[in-house]
């Protein structure tokens, strides 16, 4: 239902993001085809549903916001699995185990440098200043995550890297789209932090992640904090979340959003002790 009603929005963000790479070797089809492996794009759904909601038309601007956040959000992808040695992603070998690790680091910095080129275009210093800040922040949060290996870390340190890892970039993109559209930036940053905060905590606990975290010993979620504190704080960002769409207008694109919401953090059920 919530991708019926955005549609041919996503089809135009799918469109560009894949227009924008190169084809002209087997390095770059390999990138290509590893943009096109299936995807809920949940961060240009998020920003979709939250300016139909508040009654705003999607124009070519705002598609490129949300296209730099996918080339963003899929240079990390790659470079995870290189810091993971990951062998698949998304039931695909990784652009690492393909070629080579070097091969693999310059994918994702060339995404990067794409999603750079994307967002000049929009000729809106603020907005880059925004984007450039943020994946500062992804990179610092995964070195935090890197030199606190095989320690468990403080709560707020935990909730710091899921910030910067993950919340970050949904925040940015939010943020960016409100500014664009004229809508209160603080509402959208927050809804951003905290659906990105639960977003990675849902991802911790998925169990290839949950594997690969214990293979690599970073300590996450279901070790840091008791269960019942967990879905205490799950239980919080929803109740924050629900709070900041409450006064968006009554209509389909507002229920869809709260669908989203809802089923994020449905990952509550299915915590259990060990």
């Amino acid at each position: 239902m919530t991708n019926g009603l955005i549609s041919n929005e996503l089809i135009q963000v799918e469109e560009r993001l894949f227009s924008l790479v190169e084809n002209t070797n087997e390095v770059y089809s390999s990138l290509l085809d590893f943009l096109k492996l299936p995807s809920k794009r949940i961060r240009s759904k998020l920003g979709l549903l939250y300016l139909k909601a508040n009654n705003i038309e999607v124009s070519d601007t705002i598609i490129s916001v949300l296209v730099a956040g996918e080339l963003i959000h899929n240079a990390s992808l790659i470079h995870d699995d290189i810091i993971d040695s990951s062998a698949l992603r998304r039931g695909e070998k990784t652009i690492e185990s393909k070629f080579d690790t070097q091969t693999a680091v310059l994918c994702g910095d060339y995404l990067l440098s794409v999603a750079a080129e994307e967002l000049l275009k929009l000729n809106n210093k603020d907005i880059q200043i925004k984007f450039f800040n943020c994946t500062k922040n992804m990179a610092q949060a995964e070195i935090m995550q890197n030199i606190n290996k095989g320690r468990i870390p403080q709560n707020d340190v935990y909730i710091n890297i899921c910030k910067g890892k993950t919340a970050c970039l949904f925040s940015t993109i939010l943020e960016s789209l409100a500014s664009l559209s004229g809508l209160d930036t603080n509402i959208a940053t927050k809804l951003g932090e905290f659906f990105g905060v639960i977003f990675q905590i849902k991802n911790d606990l998925e169990p290839n992640s949950a594997k690969n975290d214990k293979q690599n010993r970073i300590y996450t979620a279901a070790d840091i904090f008791s269960i019942e504190k967990t879905k205490a704080l799950i239980d919080n960002y929803f109740e924050e979340m629900s709070g900041l769409i409450q006064k968006l207008p009554e209509n389909e694109y507002k229920k869809a959003l709260e669908d989203l919401i809802k089923e994020l953090c449905l990952i509550r059920k299915n915590l259990k002790q060990g």
